[in-house]
């Protein structure tokens, strides 16, 4: 069996015993946990596993049975876009060649999730098609624009039900490459700042290519936040990014003070900048993948 990265995502940040029972459903049958980044303003966890393809898929399995039990996405709050209990499931190659195990594990994984009465989108490589390749597509609008959509039949599910689980929502499963989460903490408490710093630096407005960009004020800290993800870290260097959001910064009249990466990330990616240009606090040996595997 082919040995995969998969990195779930669930709508819970807070609530740090729920947080546990799902890292410990998503660590049996030989499964890695390597990595878990919480985030209170999101109400996010973020989980990285290590492990093959047939052993992913049951901890995915698994890791939703206990979400949907515990978390109840219609009385969710977070700043962070969500469709579900178990909001993302992708699954990603850890060598050149590995694409086609990571769409079968996450086709498997849908299967799985289906049978738990959640409703499931595929994306990425595992898209049913290219029409639906983009995760922000299923997303857009949020839990229930979905329902809206899901009611009219314009955006129906790959598997299972044509309506929401009660409690735990819609997820999303993919097969895509590396992907960087990538936080950019700012000087000031406007969010129409980190806004419109987000607007200008994602792909779709013309701004970095591989780049998605959004921009929320984080209470907790008191701070806006602009949220990054990294999709294609071949054309687009994190200091690039860095680079290019301290100009618009500028341009608004505030500052990037800080930065954070979510997750773990490949050590090409990283070492193109080093922790000190990209404003990471601490060492960055923790996040670097390859010292987990």
């Amino acid at each position: 069996m082919v040995r995969l990265e998969c990195v779930p995502n669930i709508s819970e940040g807070r609530r740090r015993d729920v947080i546990d029972a799902c890292v410990e459903a998503a660590s049996t049958r030989g499964v890695r946990v390597l990595d878990v980044s919480s985030d209170p303003d999101h109400n996010r966890t973020v989980l990285t596993l290590l492990g093959e393809g047939g052993d992913l898929v049951e901890a995915i399995r698994d890791l939703a049975a206990v979400a949907i039990e515990h978390i109840n996405v219609v009385e969710h709050s977070g700043v962070h876009p969500f469709l579900g209990a178990l909001d993302v499931a992708p699954f990603v190659p850890l060598e050149a060649g590995q694409m086609p195990a990571a769409v079968d594990a996450a086709l498997h994984a849908a299967d799985k999730l289906a049978a738990l009465e959640l409703p499931v989108f595929l994306y990425g490589e595992a898209a049913s098609n290219t029409g639906r390749a983009a995760l922000a597509d299923h997303r857009r609008g949020g839990l229930a624009r979905l329902t809206e959509r899901m009611a009219t039949g314009e955006w129906s599910p790959d598997r299972g039900p044509d309506r929401p689980h009660s409690t735990g929502g819609a997820v999303c499963v993919g097969a895509r490459e590396p992907l960087v989460a990538f936080n950019l903490l700012l000087d000031t408490d406007d969010v129409a700042a980190a806004k419109r710093i987000a607007a200008s630096l994602r792909e779709a407005g013309g701004g970095l290519p591989g780049v998605r960009a959004l921009g929320f004020f984080l209470k907790s800290r008191g701070q806006a936040q602009v949220s990054v993800n990294l999709t294609d870290c071949d054309r687009t260097s994190l200091l690039d990014v860095v680079r290019r959001a301290d100009e618009l910064a500028a341009a608004a009249g505030v500052r990037v003070v800080e930065t954070e990466l979510v997750g773990l990330a490949p050590r090409r990616v990283l070492a193109a900048g080093g922790a000190a240009a990209l404003r990471l606090p601490g060492s960055l040996d923790r996040q670097i993948l390859e010292s987990h595997l």
